[in-house]
């Protein structure tokens, strides 16, 4: 788990979810707004909703698996395009249904994976929008 100091608050998320100003992949919608000039860090949230699974032990050990992906790379003090951001990310409910049926064609461990090269490949391309 992250510490504190790098999670985004409950009035941040809404802020950032208000605010509307988000990069949308094919399975992630990266929410994202600078960081007050004060921080310089990262501060990341991250939310997997019920339509992915009902059950809490999936959505959890998703969660788990992506902010272990932010914690072993220290996403949370690497700027990104030299500045920090608060980053809100969230499953793309659009696409869960697609997403679950690639899983299901790998055992847990394929699976696992497969969702991260696709978290990588959405940071990679979150990083390059929000440089344009």
């Amino acid at each position: 788990m992250l510490k504190r100091l790098f999670r985004l608050k409950w009035k941040d998320i809404n802020f950032l979810i208000r605010r509307r100003k988000y990069i949308p992949t094919k399975y992630f919608w990266f929410f994202y707004y600078n960081q007050y000039p004060n921080l310089k860090f990262n501060q990341i949230s991250i939310n997997i909703p019920l339509k992915y699974s009902k059950k809490a032990v999936y959505r959890v050990s998703l969660k788990r698996q992506l902010i272990g992906y932010i914690q072993q790379n220290d996403l949370s003090n690497k700027m990104i395009n030299w500045k920090y951001y608060k980053i809100f990310v969230t499953l793309n409910k659009k696409n869960i249904s697609d997403l679950k049926s690639q899983i299901e064609k790998f055992d847990k461990r394929g699976g696992n994976h497969y969702i991260l090269e696709q978290f990588k490949d959405s940071l990679l391309k979150f990083s390059k929008k929000v440089w344009n």
